[in-house]
């Protein structure tokens, strides 16, 4: 698939999917708002389902560089600004890509059989996730009873459902004060105070 024909799809089915949710939204109605015709998405995606799983890779594909690009800039060694960076990533993420917040957030999960999809999709993010952890309680930057797993899910949640609750309330993720506050509840979850 060319990359402009993809890119095209990936807006427009993130989009409908966003707006509608899977269950409501049709095949016809993607292909009306990508400007494609009906036979290229079916020729690219057998499925909806199949454009789902693409729409969810993609966004997730796109959000863990994000992320990785934010945390490269610090040191291995610098814990605490790494996670800032983390949580900044994940705010200017969702304030650039609503439409993919709502979907991952609210619309997306379904049935059981998305369920599993999400989970899937959303494996390298955790993956990418666990791996600082599990690197900073390493080198002794994190209590050694910590958890990695149930902590990166924590943050997800803690991090993504303040991102989705601005997005409904129609408040920027860039403000301060939601910025600050969300910074300090994480790395006081983390055991990370100001340094000396």
């Amino acid at each position: 698939m060319r990359a402009k024909t993809r890119e095209l799809i990936f807006q427009g089915a993130l989009k409908a999917f966003a707006e509608k949710g899977f269950n409501e939204t049709t095949m016809e109605q993607i292909a009306e708002i990508c400007g494609v015709a009906k036979g290229t998405l079916y020729y690219n995606f057998k499925t909806k389902e199949d454009l789902y799983i693409f729409v969810m890779e993609s966004g997730v594909q796109n959000f863990t560089a994000l992320i990785q690009d934010y945390m490269d800039v610090v040191s291995p060694d610098d814990f605490r600004q790494r996670i800032i960076r983390l949580i900044e990533a994940h705010l200017d993420f969702f304030q650039n890509e609503q439409d993919f917040c709502r979907l991952l957030l609210s619309r997306g999960w379904g049935t059981q059989e998305r369920h599993h999809t999400i989970r899937h999709v959303l494996q390298k993010y955790f993956v990418l996730l666990e791996q600082e952890l599990q690197a900073a309680k390493n080198n002794q930057k994190l209590h050694s009873g910590i958890d990695v797993a149930v902590t990166a899910s924590s943050l997800f949640g803690m991090i993504g459902f303040t991102a989705m609750r601005a997005i409904i309330h129609e408040e920027a993720l860039d403000n301060s004060s939601l910025r600050y506050s969300l910074q300090n509840l994480v790395l006081h979850m983390l055991g990370i105070y100001e340094e000396e």
